[in-house]
C-alpha cells in the first residue's frame, strides 16, 4: 500500500513539470510561454556561427532544422553579420520593416518602380570611393555652385557633378576595341576640359581646351602615325540616309613632316552610313595644295566714294572717282593680295609699289587694272598694266 502511494506521488509530480513554464529570473513565468527569462540589466545571447553562405548546411552539426535560429558573424559570399533562421531551404536574416526598404551591398531583389537610391529632401547626394564624393547630386545652388555668369545663374537646375578628388576629374568609357587610346573626359590642373579616345582602334583623336589664364585656346588633334583627317561631314535624311564631305584638314602624306593640307567640297560624294562608324578613309581625295577648293571662291569687293585706307576687310577695289588710295604697311602684312582697277579717266594716286618692270611708282594709271602683293618689304606690282 505504501509502495502504490508514492507511485501515486511520483506519477503526478511528473505530470505537473509536464504541464509547468519554465521560469529563468522569475517565479511566475507567463501562461502563454514555455520559456520565460527575465532580467532589468541583461540580454540573452543565442549561438554565434560563421555561416559560408545562405545555403549553407555543414556549419551546424547535426543538421539544419526549420526555424533554427543562429547569430552570424561573417561576411561571406551572400551573408553579413546579424540573425538568420533556417526556413528548410536557406539561411533568411531577420530584418525590420525599415531595413526590408534599405539597398544593400549586395545587390536587391525585391525592388520595385517606387524604390530610388536617393533624398527626398534638398540636400547633396554623393556616391564615394576611397572616401573621395566622386559623384554628386542635387540643385545647383545646393551643389554650391552657382555663378554670375550665362548658363550657370539658375538655381534650380538640376545637376550631376562629377567632382573627383575635388581638384580634377574623369570620366572613361569602355571600347574593348581600341588598343591605345580609350575613351576620356577630363579635367586638368590648369582648368582646362578635354577629350580624348580612340579612332580606328589604334590611332588617337583629342579635342580640348588649353592654355594659361587669359592665353586659352581649343585644340582638334587627330592621328598618331598617319594620315588621318578631320573631316567635316553633312547628314542628308533623304534618298536612303547619307553623308557629304563639306571640308577637311589632314596631312600631306604619311610621314612626319607631311604638310598641312585643306581641302573644301573636293569630296562631293554621297557616302552610305556606316553604322559601326567604320568606314575608310582609303579612296577619298587628299588636297593638293596648302588650300584646294573644288568650287567657287568669293572675295570682298567695293566701288570707292572716297579717299580710301586699304585693310584686311578690303580685296578688291574698284576706283570711281579722283579717290586716293592708301595700302597698309608692307611689313605688316606680308602675302596679301590687292586688286585695284581704276574705271576712270583719271591717274589717282597710292602707296609707294616696286612696278613690275622693278622700278617705283605711286599712281594708278586711268582705266588699268593693278594687282599688288606684299612680300614683307615693299608692295610688289604682280600683273603687267
Amino acid at each position: 500500500m505504501k509502495l502504490k502511494f508514492i507511485t501515486l506521488v511520483i506519477i503526478l509530480f511528473k505530470l505537473s513539470l509536464s504541464l509547468a513554464q519554465v521560469g529563468i529570473g522569475t517565479t511566475t513565468p507567463n501562461p502563454s510561454s514555455i520559456l520565460d527569462i527575465f532580467s532589468n540589466s541583461k540580454g540573452v545571447l543565442f549561438p554565434r556561427v560563421s555561416l559560408n553562405n545562405s545555403t549553407d548546411t555543414s556549419t551546424i552539426i547535426g543538421g539544419n532544422v526549420e526555424s533554427l535560429l543562429v547569430y552570424n558573424t561573417s561576411s561571406l559570399a551572400d551573408v553579413t553579420p546579424g540573425y538568420y533562421f533556417w526556413n528548410g531551404t536557406n539561411w533568411s536574416k531577420l530584418t525590420d520593416s525599415s531595413s526590408a526598404l534599405e539597398w544593400t551591398l549586395n545587390g536587391n531583389s525585391n525592388t520595385t518602380a517606387a524604390n530610388f537610391l536617393g533624398t527626398t529632401n534638398d540636400v547633396r547626394m554623393e556616391i564615394r570611393s576611397n572616401n573621395f564624393p566622386l559623384l554628386q547630386f542635387g540643385r545647383r545652388q545646393t551643389l554650391g555652385l552657382t555663378q554670375s555668369f550665362p548658363d550657370y545663374t539658375d538655381d534650380d537646375q538640376p545637376l550631376v557633378v562629377i567632382n573627383g578628388d575635388g581638384n580634377t576629374s574623369a570620366l572613361q568609357f569602355t571600347a574593348s576595341a581600341a588598343s591605345f587610346y580609350r575613351p576620356l573626359l577630363f579635367t586638368t590642373p590648369n582648368g582646362s576640359f578635354r577629350m580624348k579616345g580612340s579612332s580606328g582602334g589604334t590611332d588617337l583623336f583629342e579635342i580640348g581646351s588649353s592654355g594659361p589664364a587669359n592665353d586659352g585656346s581649343l585644340e582638334f588633334i587627330i592621328g598618331d602615325d598617319g594620315q588621318e583627317p578631320i573631316v567635316f561631314k553633312r547628314y542628308d535624311f533623304r534618298n536612303g540616309q547619307f553623308n557629304t564631305e563639306l571640308f577637311r584638314v589632314q596631312g600631306s602624306n604619311n610621314t612626319a613632316d607631311a604638310k598641312p593640307r585643306f581641302g573644301i567640297n573636293i569630296n562631293p560624294q554621297r557616302v552610305a552610313i556606316d553604322s559601326d562608324y567604320d568606314d575608310s578613309q582609303s579612296g577619298f581625295n587628299i588636297a593638293n595644295s596648302t588650300l584646294q577648293i573644288g568650287g567657287s571662291l568669293s572675295t570682298a569687293i567695293i566701288r570707292t566714294t572716297s579717299d580710301l585706307t586699304l585693310t584686311e576687310d578690303h580685296h578688291t577695289v574698284i576706283i570711281t572717282g579722283n579717290h586716293d588710295i592708301t595700302l597698309p604697311a608692307a611689313n605688316t602684312v606680308t602675302g596679301r593680295i590687292y586688286v585695284i582697277k581704276n574705271i576712270t579717266a583719271t591717274t589717282v594716286n597710292i602707296t609707294q609699289y616696286v612696278r613690275n618692270n622693278s622700278g617705283t611708282d605711286n599712281r594708278i594709271f586711268a582705266q588699268r587694272v593693278f594687282v599688288f602683293q606684299s612680300d614683307g618689304v615693299e608692295w610688289q606690282q604682280i600683273n603687267r598694266d
